[in-house]
């Protein structure tokens, strides 16, 4: 074989290597910003049920016809609870085997069982401009 065309082979080699190792790298990244995306929506969720659940005249807006609000604002802290680990499970902070322990604890407590068979029987609310409290805003 002739220098020239040795050199070319190892030429179309390397960038072979190089174009594959640069999608490899674009793939990844792209994950990265979905779970960084992820992370940051969850925040703002896990942020509004902190609001929702410390603050009784909030509460009082979005709470169902007919439900107590200090009753709704521990549903909405066992929704948290919940998110919370189902976050970590997502971000890989909960180790393999860990998950069903975590989730008997957490269903170990009363009122997250209460938020459970409260939100399996219940349909979610649709908010609608007419149906949103005056003055507020979805989150």
């Amino acid at each position: 074989m002739k220098l020239s065309t040795a050199v070319l082979a190892a030429g179309a080699a390397v960038s072979l290597t190089t174009a594959t190792v640069g999608a490899a790298r674009l793939r990844q990244d792209s994950r990265h910003q979905t779970e960084r995306n992820e992370a940051v929506v969850a925040r703002s969720q896990l942020d509004w049920l902190a609001q929702m659940s410390t603050s009784p005249d909030l509460a009082k807006l979005w709470a169902p016809e007919g439900m107590d609000v200090q009753e709704y604002m521990h549903l909405l802290k066992a929704n948290q609870l919940i998110c919370v680990l189902s976050l970590r499970d997502r971000l890989g902070f909960v180790r393999d085997g860990h998950l069903p322990f975590f989730a008997s604890m957490i269903m170990s407590s009363d009122v997250c069982r209460r938020y459970w068979a409260v939100s399996e029987t219940s349909a979610p609310r649709k908010l609608t401009a007419t149906s949103a409290p005056s003055g507020s805003r979805s989150p």
